[in-house]
C-alpha cells in the first residue's frame, strides 16, 4: 500500500506542475481544445516507440479483453472531455473546477456497483472529506447553474470516473502477464496514448499546429504522460477509489506551488486569490491529510 500512496503523491505533484505549464500555453493561445490535441500528438510520439518495441502482445492472458478496455477508455475519455467543454459553456471554469471535486463520490458509487466492493464507514467518511477538500480548493461560493450545466457537469464526473476504472483494468491486465507494477503501468500507458493519439490525429487537420505551439504544449504533455504512469501504478496497488482520495492532495500541492511562485516573483503564472480563498484552501489541506490517513487506517486487511 505504501508504494501506491507514494505513486499517488508523485502523480499529484506532476499534475500540479503540469497545470502551470498548461496555463502558460492558454495565456498565449486561449484554447483548451488546441492544447489537448497538441498534447495528444506529443504523447503519441513518445508512446509509439515503447508500444511497438516493448508491449507484450503474445503474453497477455486475454488480449481481446485488453483491446476492448482500451477502446472503452478512449470512448469515455472523449465523452468526458466533450462533456467538460460543454459544461464550460454554462459554468465558469473556477466553479466547474470546484464541482469536479465531487468525482471521488461518483467514482466510489460506480466502483461499488460494478465491482461489488462496498466501502466501510471510515472509508466513506474519507471519501466525503476528500471530495469536500477538492471542492474547497476552488470554491466560488455558489452552486447556481442551469439544468444543462448540471447535466454536463455530472456526465463529466461519470465519464472521468469510468476512465479511472478502465485505466486500473488496463494496468492489472498487463501485470498478470508477469511484469512489475511500474513496467506494467508504462506499457499500459503506451498502449492507451498511442491509440488515443491516432484517434486524435484528424483534429490536427482543422487546427493546423505550428512548431511553436507544439513546443509550448510539450512540457504539459510530458508531465501529464509521466503522471499517468504513476497514476496507473497507484491504481494497481490501492485501486481507484483510494487513489482518488490521495489525488485530492494535488490541490494542496497547487497551493504550495502557487505560494512558491509568488515568493520568486512568478505569480503571473498562477491565479491571484483572496484571503477568504486562502482560508478555504487551508481548511481543504487539513481535510485532505485527514482523508488520506482515515482511508488508509480504515482499509480492510
Amino acid at each position: 500500500m505504501a508504494f501506491g500512496i507514494i505513486c499517488g503523491f508523485i502523480t499529484a505533484i506532476l499534475n500540479s506542475v503540469g497545470y502551470l505549464c498548461s496555463a502558460n500555453f492558454l495565456k498565449r493561445y486561449g484554447s483548451p481544445l488546441r492544447l489537448l490535441l497538441f498534447a495528444q500528438l506529443v504523447m503519441m510520439t513518445v508512446s509509439i516507440p515503447v508500444f511497438v518495441t516493448r508491449f507484450p502482445f503474445r503474453a497477455l492472458a486475454e488480449p481481446r479483453a485488453f483491446l476492448l478496455t482500451v477502446f472503452i477508455w478512449i470512448v469515455v475519455f472523449i465523452l468526458g472531455q466533450g462533456s467538460f467543454f460543454l459544461a464550460l459553456k454554462y459554468c465558469e471554469a473556477s466553479r466547474l473546477s470546484s464541482l469536479l471535486g465531487l468525482k471521488i463520490i461518483v467514482l466510489t458509487v460506480i466502483y461499488m456497483l460494478t465491482k461489488h466492493n462496498y466501502p466501510n464507514a471510515g472509508q466513506w467518511t474519507a471519501v466525503f472529506m476528500a471530495g469536500a477538500a477538492a471542492m474547497l480548493i476552488n470554491w466560488t461560493g455558489s452552486f447556481r447553474m442551469c439544468f444543462k450545466g448540471w447535466f454536463f457537469t455530472f456526465s463529466t464526473l461519470v465519464f472521468y470516473s469510468l476512465c479511472d476504472i478502465n485505466e486500473t483494468n488496463m494496468v492489472l491486465a498487463v501485470e498478470k502477464s508477469g511484469f512489475g507494477v511500474v513496467e506494467s503501468a508504462i506499457l499500459a500507458n503506451s498502449a492507451a496514448y498511442t491509440a488515443l493519439g491516432l484517434v486524435s490525429l484528424p483534429g490536427l487537420f482543422f487546427l493546423r499546429p505550428t512548431k511553436k505551439q507544439i513546443f509550448l504544449s510539450a512540457p504539459y504533455a510530458l508531465l501529464w504522460l509521466s503522471s499517468q504512469v504513476f497514476l496507473m501504478a497507484c491504481f494497481a496497488r490501492v485501486l481507484p477509489v483510494f487513489g482518488n482520495v490521495i489525488l485530492a492532495s494535488r490541490g494542496l500541492f497547487s497551493v504550495i506551488l502557487g505560494a512558491a511562485l509568488c515568493f520568486v516573483g512568478l505569480q503571473k503564472l498562477d491565479a491571484v486569490i483572496s484571503r477568504k480563498q486562502w482560508i478555504f484552501r487551508t481548511v481543504a489541506a487539513v481535510l485532505m491529510i485527514g482523508a488520506i490517513a482515515l482511508y488508509s487506517f480504515s482499509t480492510r486487511p
